[in-house]
C-alpha cells in the first residue's frame, strides 16, 4: 500500500513503499493533471491504485506523464503506464523520444547497470505508443489551467534529464539533478551513473539555483525547503566524490575499494545517507570512472 500526502497546494506525493530501488511519484492537479515520475513498471500499478483509492482521482483522466529521465527507477515504467492510460501524453526531452518508441537501447543499458534479470525486480521496459509522445525542449511550458509546468533542461546526471518548475508552488521537481534528500539528516547524497558528466552537472546546479525555488520536490526521499543550502551541498558533494574517485583510480584501487571510500565519506559524522546502499555507490563509481576516462585523466 502506497503512502500518499499533500506536499503543496494540489501536489500529492505518492510513496510506493517498495523495498527495491524506486522513485517517489507526484500528482499535480489543475484543470488538467500531470504525474511526475511514473517509476519502474513494478510500481506503476501501486501508483495508479493510490491515485484512484486514496485520492479519488480517475487515472484514465490523467493528462500528462512526465519522467524526469529514463533511468529504470524514474521512467522504466512509462511504457507500461502509457499503454494503460491511452489518453495521457508522455512528456520527454526531444533527444530521448526515439528510445521510448523503441526501448532496445534502454533495455541494454539497464541490463548493463542491473544485470540481465533486471525485470525480475523492476518489471519489463515496454515501448510508448508514438502517438502519445509529447516532445519538449528547455523553456517549454505545460499549461494545466491554474498552473504552468516549465521544462528545465538539466543534463549532467543524464544527457536527457529534465527538471520541472511549478509556478504555483514555486517548487522544482528535480529528479536526480540534485541527488537524493534525507530529511532526517537534512542531507543530500549525489548519484552519478554511467553517462554522468561532472562539469555539466555543476553547470546545471548553477542554472537551477537561478530559479530560486522555494521547494525542492526530490524523486528520492523527501521535500527540501532550504533550496539554496541543499544545492550548495549537492555541488560540494559532486566535487568531493570526484576528488575521492580520481585519487583512488590513480592509486590503482578497484571498484570495491573505491565504493568503500565513498561509503566512508557519506556516513562520516554519523549520517545515515545512502543507508550504506551499495547499489548507489557502485553506480557512482562507474559514473565517475567513465567521466574521467573520457577526459583522459585515467
Amino acid at each position: 500500500m502506497a503512502k500518499v500526502s499533500e506536499v503543496a497546494d494540489n501536489i500529492y506525493q505518492i510513496h510506493p513503499e517498495l523495498e527495491s530501488m524506486f522513485s517517489l511519484s507526484y500528482l499535480v492537479l489543475g484543470e488538467e493533471s500531470a504525474l511526475i515520475e511514473p517509476g519502474s513498471t513494478t510500481q506503476v500499478d501501486i501508483v495508479l491504485r493510490a491515485m484512484e483509492e486514496e485520492l479519488k482521482f480517475d487515472p484514465t483522466s490523467l493528462s500528462y506523464i512526465i519522467p524526469t529521465h529514463l533511468h529504470m527507477d524514474h521512467g522504466g515504467g512509462v511504457g507500461y503506464m502509457a499503454q494503460k492510460l491511452a489518453q495521457a501524453r508522455v512528456v520527454v526531452y526531444e533527444r530521448a523520444a526515439r528510445h521510448l518508441v523503441d526501448p532496445t537501447k534502454l533495455i541494454e543499458a539497464t541490463q548493463k547497470a542491473f544485470g540481465q534479470n533486471f525485470a525480475d525486480e523492476f518489471g519489463p521496459i515496454l515501448p510508448v505508443p508514438e502517438n502519445q509522445l509529447f516532445q519538449v525542449h528547455g523553456g517549454d511550458k505545460i499549461d494545466l489551467g491554474s498552473r504552468d509546468l516549465e521544462i528545465i533542461y538539466s543534463p549532467g546526471h543524464a544527457t536527457h534529464h529534465i527538471c520541472i518548475y511549478d509556478d504555483k508552488s514555486q517548487g522544482l521537481f528535480c529528479g536526480d539533478a540534485l541527488g537524493m534528500y534525507f530529511p532526517d539528516d537534512e542531507a543530500v547524497a549525489v548519484i552519478c551513473p554511467e553517462g554522468f558528466d561532472l562539469d555539466t552537472a555543476l553547470k546545471t546546479i548553477n542554472q537551477l539555483r537561478g530559479l530560486a525555488p522555494k521547494l525542492l520536490f526530490y524523486s528520492h526521499e523527501g521535500i527540501g525547503q532550504d533550496a539554496g543550502k541543499l544545492m550548495q551541498q549537492a555541488e560540494e558533494e559532486l566535487r568531493d566524490c570526484g576528488d575521492i574517485v580520481l585519487e583512488a583510480l590513480r592509486a590503482g584501487e578497484d571498484s570495491e575499494q573505491i565504493a568503500q571510500r565513498l561509503e566512508g565519506y557519506f556516513t562520516s559524522g554519523g549520517s545515515t545517507k545512502l543507508n550504506c546502499e551499495r547499489r548507489y555507490l557502485d553506480l557512482t563509481v562507474a559514473g565517475y570512472r567513465g567521466y574521467f576516462k573520457k577526459l583522459g585523466l585515467i
